[in-house]
């Protein structure tokens, strides 16, 4: 049985870090998202999509990169970056100036929320949406979202799931130039590349 005082949480003083976001589609980078995409690791489970919308963010450009699969790693750790889809994505930065709360889906946390590796072996992400849906209606009015370091190989960084209501209560707010640039032509990803030669450019 869950219970709050074994969980682990993560406060973000304000002012700490800009939380970066890609996104593709026209207001992805404010508005919530139609409960149809409501699909990814942390959004309602399947039947429940009404329940609340998920802004995410990471605190690196290079993860939020890899969460959209656009910056990709082998087995070999070859790593490679898809031309193609750096093309379809926008690059947003946000600050905010409250205190931002959240409940962490790894570390010491994965066991208690059922989402360590044997418990949710194969199932997707279904285990975690079913996890946030939880923890969203145990606690959504007082934690901002959850967290976690990215899943993909060498994490590259940590990700930032804010659910929308609480966008006002962080004071939330836009700090990239508008009209935001194409993952293609942001200063940091170019810097980026330069920085790491090896990785690969592909246009599948």
């Amino acid at each position: 049985m869950l219970r709050g005082r074994d969980l682990d949480l993560e406060l973000l003083d304000p002012g700490s870090e800009p939380l970066i976001r890609l996104y593709r589609h026209a207001r992805g980078d404010w508005e919530a998202p139609p409960e149809e995409y409501r699909n990814l690791r942390v959004d309602p489970p399947r039947g429940r999509q009404d329940a609340y919308a998920v802004l995410y963010a990471a605190n690196t450009l290079p993860a939020a990169a890899a969460e959209c699969r656009v910056l990709n790693v082998d087995g070999m750790d070859r790593y490679t970056w898809d031309c193609n889809r750096a093309r379809e994505y926008r690059v947003v930065r946000y600050a905010f100036d409250a205190p931002a709360l959240f409940i962490p889906v790894d570390g010491p946390n994965r066991e208690c929320l059922g989402l360590a590796g044997g418990q949710r072996r194969f199932a997707g992400y279904e285990p975690f949406q079913v996890a946030a849906l939880e923890l969203f209606e145990r606690y959504g009015k007082v934690v901002h979202g959850l967290s976690w370091e990215s899943f993909h190989r060498n994490q590259p960084g940590r990700v930032y799931a804010l659910w929308h209501h609480h966008k006002a209560t962080i004071a939330l707010r836009r700090i990239s130039p508008n009209p935001h640039t194409f993952l293609v032509d942001d200063e940091e990803w170019l810097r980026f590349l330069r920085d790491y030669p090896d990785i690969e450019a592909i246009e599948p």
